[in-house]
This record gives structure tokens, C-alpha cells and sequence, in this order.
């Protein structure tokens, strides 16, 4: 495996993140707390009240809809088209996937946004219980996640997992810091791990990312062992914003960890251009260690950074190239704040603009996606070939996006997922995406060479901070207020729904 790139950025000259704007300017974190976690350097401010959208037919969407009207529940779901043996375990005798709890709608309606659940202390993350489609895990930025059981509406109590990201600094952590990315082992719960991205805030400056694995307490399945933590891999991080943060077993068992550049502005560390680093990258690992751990030169501000071990696979696109990092999958991103797979494979990310430009891509091996030459499908840095259509390779080897939108909509893309439920067909494959500033949701078909725009379909009040899904294929937005102190609270997770 490689480390070098960690031993080297460990030394780069900025500590905190004071130290880092690139032109004497405020960056993503140090400017507000309104930032949020994923936001751009020069935003453009919110919206007074909740944007509206349109559907595909011309009809206005709605900016959320009471649970207790709208909705399946599970003391007594719709009733469903699909065939069920009610001696089995609730999956479609057909299928093997989970009985539909709703009732189809024909055609393409109208979107809107349902509240599951709310009490969430900045929630960034959900997944389905892969052996139960109606119970989620929700991971909270603070260091936490919970979960939410069929029927529940308000955040437990209880954690799954605690984790401690606020390190030497009580209670603080820096809005684009803290646990930011969960999934499961893909053969959960057989093989009983876990795995979380998490970037705590520090002492002396911008704690690194880690990556860790994590064993369920042999004794309760609903807790994970807190002496079980193996570090798999950790980098180093030169300012408190842009650590990306997502990760996510993909189709092929590896784990695909999202980096941003490593904050700052305008690239200020030069990541994105740079082959070797690992920062503005999206990175590709077997967590299984090679039997060859890492030892780095000491770090101030670290305390955990000896000793991680994991698998470069053999059939990543550069491991036979010295100039790249052989973990790299692909690279030439700014913050690829949250990424999903959709079920036939396609790798959509959402990367987070600086002055102007929110993106879309379809990641594929070895692809260069032009941060910081370019900012979506415009120029940033210098010239550039932007005349390129969705996803061409343009004149100096750019990948280009499939969608992207300016600050006059929003400031801060926050990825989703495709929406793969039972409730609404014709909206199987839709890519949805939100905006942290205006809380505006978006939505896209891809069908592999073009892309079909629907704009911004839903709205609503409060700031989009993460995504996820349920077992059933329904897309989840995790979203926060802001009070007057501008800090987040009353965390909820939503629902994309039929209007």
C-alpha cells in the first residue's frame, strides 16, 4: 500500500484553519457556521422562504407532508400488488426483494417530501438495516449513530455507535468535521463490521481523516464494540474543510472513500492536479489488510496514525503507474460531499463548487474531473475546452458533468441517491440531489449517453445536509434548522414521495 502522500502533506505549512484562505478571504468553515459542512467559499445567501419546483406535468410541489397523513405505516401499510407467501420472511416470492408496503402510482406525478422522522442531532447520513428494510441507521455529525426502529418518529436515545470526534476540544467540532461517513460490511450481518469515516476536530489544528473498522458487541447486536476499532487508512488533512467524508462499499466489495481537496480556496494546497496526493480524489480499497502495516513520520495533532492496514486491488485503474497514488479510482475533485452507486453499477457523485458552479458527475475508473482547471463545465484556472456536452472527454482530458447549476439557485450541492422503490415505478433510475442553502431538491434520469433535467422538483425550509435510502428503495434527505445563533438543530430525515 502507499503512505507516502501522508507523510508528505503532513507537512504542509497550514495548521489551522485561520491560516488557510487562499486570498486573505474567509474559507468554506471559518467565514460562518451558516456554512454548513459542504458549502463554497463565496456563497450567495439563502432564500427567504422555501423555494417551489414543477413537476414533469406542469404541477407546483409541496414543501412537505405530515406522517401521520401521508405515508404507509407499519401498523397497517397499503395494501400492495405484489404477491406475498405470509409464511416467509416478507420478501416477494418473485423477486426475493422486500414486499412493496405501498400502493403503486401510474404514471409520473407530482414530487413532495415526507417527514419520517425528526430529534436528530445534525444527521449526515441513513442506511437500511440489510436484513431489515423498515429499520434505519442514521449517523449524526457529533459522533454518533442511532437507530430508528419501524414505527419510530423521534430520534432514540440510545446509540448504535458513539464515537468520540471532538477530541481535545470539548463539544467542538468544525462544521465540515466530525463523523461523516458510515456503511456496512457487504456481507452484513453475517460478517458483522462496520466501517465510519470520521475527521475530529483538534487541538492544534485540523485533526485527519479516518477510516475505521468496527465489530458488533458479540453480546447486543443493537451496540457496536468500542474496543473493536481497527484504523484501516488515514490521511492527513491540511485545513478543517473539504475532507469529503462519504464512503460506500461499491457492487465489487471495495470501498470507495470520497476526498476533497483539502480545503482552503482555489485549491490552495495543490491536490487537484496533483497524481500522487490523495486529497481531491476519489479512492478505491479492499479493507481486508495485505499483512503490511503503515508506520508514518509523527504528527503533531494525531494520534492514531501507526499501524493501518488495508489492500490496494490489483485491478485499480493506476497501480501500474508511478504517477499516480495507486489507491486513486478517479480524481479532479473538489469536495465530493456524498456519492452513491445505483444497482446497475453507475457511480454518481456531487461535487461542491467554489465561486459559482454545484456539479453532477458519473464517476468511471481513471477519469479526471477538472478540479481545479475547471469548476463543472466552465473554466476556472486558466483556459480551457468548455464546449463539451454530459459526460465528454473534452480537449485536455476533462471529464465533463452531466448536470451542474449556479449560485443563483443554490450555493452547496448535497448528493442523494436513485430512487429504486415500488411507490412510484416511472420514477425508477431518477438521481435526486438537494442544495444546502436553499433546501431545494433536483432530480435527473440518466440513461447512460444523455440526461434528461427535471430541475428543482420539491423545496422546503430547513438545510439539506445529507441522503440516504431505505430498504424499499425510497431516497431520504437528512436536513437541519438553523436557530438564532446559527447553529443546526432539529435534525429530520424526508422522504421523497408521490404529491
Amino acid at each position: 500500500m502507499s503512505w507516502q502522500n501522508f507523510a508528505r502533506l503532513t507537512l504542509l505549512p497550514c495548521v489551522t484553519l485561520l491560516a488557510c484562505g487562499g486570498d486573505g478571504n474567509a474559507t468554506d468553515s471559518n467565514s460562518s457556521t451558516t456554512s454548513g459542512p459542504n458549502t463554497t467559499d463565496n456563497t450567495t445567501g439563502t432564500t427567504d422562504s422555501p423555494p417551489t419546483g414543477t413537476s414533469t406535468d406542469g404541477t407546483s410541489t409541496t414543501a412537505s407532508v405530515d406522517p401521520t397523513t401521508a405515508g404507509p405505516t407499519t401498523d397497517n401499510p397499503p395494501t400492495s400488488t405484489t404477491t406475498v407467501d405470509p409464511t416467509t420472511d416478507g420478501t416477494s416470492t418473485t423477486t426475493g426483494e422486500p414486499a412493496c408496503p405501498y400502493t403503486p402510482v401510474p404514471g409520473r406525478p407530482g414530487f413532495a417530501l415526507e417527514v419520517v422522522a425528526t430529534g436528530f442531532d445534525r444527521p449526515l447520513q441513513v442506511r437500511a438495516d440489510p436484513s431489515d428494510p423498515e429499520r434505519l441507521f442514521v449517523l449524526e455529525q457529533g459522533g454518533r449513530i442511532k437507530i430508528l426502529e419501524p414505527g419510530q418518529t423521534t430520534a432514540p436515545d440510545e446509540s448504535f455507535l458513539d464515537i468520540d470526534v471532538k477530541n481535545k476540544v470539548p463539544n467542538q467540532i468544525g462544521p465540515e468535521q466530525g463523523l461523516l461517513g458510515f456503511d456496512f460490511h457487504p456481507n452484513f450481518p453475517n460478517d458483522p463490521r462496520i466501517y465510519v469515516n470520521y475527521n475530529p476536530g483538534m487541538w492544534q489544528g485540523p485533526g485527519p481523516t479516518y477510516v475505521s473498522e468496527f465489530k458488533l458487541d458479540p453480546n447486543d447486536p443493537n451496540k457496536v464494540d468500542p474496543a473493536s476499532e481497527r484504523l484501516v487508512i488515514a490521511i492527513s488533512q491540511p485545513a478543517s474543510n473539504h475532507n469529503g467524508g462519504m464512503i460506500e462499499f461499491g457492487p465489487d466489495g471495495m470501498l470507495y472513500i470520497g476526498m476533497g481537496d483539502g480545503g482552503g480556496a482555489d485549491d490552495q494546497f495543490d491536490t487537484g492536479r496533483d497524481k500522487q496526493s490523495l486529497h481531491a480524489k476519489i479512492l478505491r480499497i479492499d479493507v481486508e489488510p495485505d499483512g503490511t502495516p503503515d508506520s508514518n513520520e509523527p504528527c503533531g495533532q494525531c494520534e492514531m496514525l501507526d499501524g493501518f492496514d488495508y489492500t490496494v486491488p490489483a485491478d485499480n485503474p493506476f497501480v501500474n503507474d508511478p504517477e499516480f497514488a495507486p489507491e486513486v479510482y478517479a480524481w479532479g475533485f473538489r469536495n465530493p460531499w456524498r456519492f452513491t452507486f445505483d444497482e446497475d453499477g453507475t457511480l454518481y457523485a456531487a461535487d461542491v463548487g467554489q465561486n459559482q458552479w454545484e456539479e453532477v458527475s458519473v464517476v468511471a475508473a481513471g477519469a479526471d474531473y477538472g478540479w481545479s482547471l475547471m469548476e463543472g463545465n466552465h473554466c476556472f484556472n486558466g483556459g480551457c475546452d468548455d464546449g463539451k456536452g454530459p459526460n465528454e472527454v473534452n480537449d485536455q482530458g476533462l471529464t465533463t458533468p452531466i448536470a451542474e447549476y449556479n449560485h443563483g439557485e443554490g450555493c452547496s450541492i448535497t448528493g442523494g441517491t436513485v430512487y429504486r422503490s415500488c411507490e412510484v415505478p416511472e420514477w425508477n433510475g431518477t438521481y435526486f440531489y438537494g442544495d444546502y442553502c436553499s433546501g431545494g431538491v433536483y432530480a435527473l434520469n440518466w440513461d447512460g449517453t444523455s440526461v434528461e433535467l427535471l430541475g428543482m422538483v420539491a423545496g422546503q425550509d430547513d438545510r439539506i445536509l445529507g441522503s440516504g435510502s431505505n430498504g424499499f428503495g425510497d431516497v431520504l434527505f437528512t436536513v437541519v434548522q438553523l436557530d438564532g445563533f446559527n447553529a443546526p438543530v432539529d435534525g429530520k430525515i424526508l422522504r421523497v414521495v408521490p404529491q
